[in-house]
């Protein structure tokens, strides 16, 4: 008996003419590439010859396969150094990679790299979902600005200003009652990794992936002086005095990648001294209001495995915590909130003086020790 076929399908039309022939997929040329750490500038594995259009999750793949001994799938960021001679002013000097090599690389306006070449991919673990879109879901508010992913993003003590920053090197305040930018705050030289208000308003600290700690006059959107330098590797988090503590001049803690934690004199923008008891990246520091005769304690959380307790005025270290089985990434306190509006409320009322800040900035703060023990 013969086999009876099926009929042939019936071609698209639209609007009477044919569907056309789907485009054949460009080709892509092989390319080179070497995996490098971003922590201490090692090759992970022998060079590897890929396909230019391998997809950055199909990269991700592979690194997991060729360097991890985890059982989960470790998270990768990649991205490509622009030759020296190729980066201009006020732009980014990495190409991040967020496709692929043919699309992000090779197509890139600058022309800087050629199928020919040897592509050496700095890659490190992230820790965030990029958007460059920053939606306010609550107040039901879109903020559009930013060029490349928003890394993070901080209310101010009044609620009435919002910082973001992000990937394009560059950090941005949002005043919340126009929905609009008021100030693009440019200085880094990569990208903004942390942003922290000062608990009276008057400045804003940001921290990059350039090593360097700035800071801003939110007002005018200006830099208050140089860079603040010291940090070999990435700054990953930001935290000021307390008011109550210290209302007219507030220290600034800086927690890097090099793990080391820098105590910045703001006023002489010298570093008071560096707590270094970290073996690995320190990847949170937060200014608590207590501690010995009540001048502060630090706290930081490392990729150690660690939690340190710090006595913030002379820098020596009081506990040390050990009981995770992993990096600690993340850490808060009950008063974070008291500590970083500072005296500031829902009335919306501002204090006069410095003396009256101080004065008022402890009432919060007793409150949140009260409910919470």
């Amino acid at each position: 008996m013969a086999t009876l076929l099926p009929p042939p399908k019936r071609q698209k039309l639209y609007h009477g003419v044919p569907e056309p022939e789907p485009e054949p997929p460009k080709p892509a040329p092989n390319v080179v590439v070497q995996f490098v750490s971003e922590d201490d500038g090692q090759p992970l594995a022998p060079t590897v010859n890929l396909p230019a259009n391998i997809s950055r999750e199909a990269l991700e793949v592979l690194v997991n396969k060729l360097t991890s001994k985890e059982d989960d799938p470790v998270p990768f960021a990649f991205h490509i150094t622009l030759p020296s001679e190729a980066a201009t002013t006020g732009t980014a000097t990495q190409i991040v990679i967020t496709k692929s090599i043919q699309d992000d690389v090779l197509s890139h306006p600058s022309n800087a790299f050629t199928p020919e070449d040897v592509f050496v991919v700095l890659l490190n673990t992230i820790w965030y979902i990029p958007y460059a879109l920053l939606t306010l879901a609550y107040i039901d508010i879109s903020l559009l600005g930013h060029t490349s992913p928003i890394l993070c993003a901080a209310f101010s003590p009044t609620g009435n200003l919002l910082a973001t920053g992000s990937g394009d090197c560059n950090a941005r305040l949002w005043d919340l009652f126009t929905e609009m930018p008021s100030h693009t705050l440019t200085g880094h030289k990569g990208w903004v990794l942390c942003v922290e208000w000062e608990a009276m308003e008057r400045k804003l600290a940001t921290g990059g992936h350039d090593g360097q700690v700035r800071l801003w006059d939110p007002k005018t959107g200006k830099p208050i002086g140089d860079a603040l330098k010291g940090h070999t590797k990435w700054v990953t988090s930001l935290a000021w005095e307390p008011i109550h503590l210290n209302p007219s001049s507030p220290r600034l803690a800086s927690s890097s990648k090099d793990g080391t934690v820098r105590i910045w004199a703001v006023a002489t923008r010298r570093c008071e001294y560096t707590l270094g008891g970290h073996t690995a990246s320190v990847n949170v520091v937060r200014w608590g209001g207590g501690g010995l005769d009540g001048k502060g304690v630090l706290y930081t959380a490392s990729s150690d495995r660690t939690v340190r307790v710090w006595d913030a005025a002379q820098g020596r270290l009081l506990h040390t915590l050990k009981d995770h089985a992993h990096w600690v990434t993340t850490l808060t306190l009950n008063t974070d909130f008291v500590l970083r509006t500072g005296p500031f409320d829902h009335i919306g009322k501002k204090p006069a003086s410095d003396e009256e800040a101080q004065a008022q900035a402890p009432g919060p703060l007793q409150q949140a020790r009260f409910h919470h023990g």
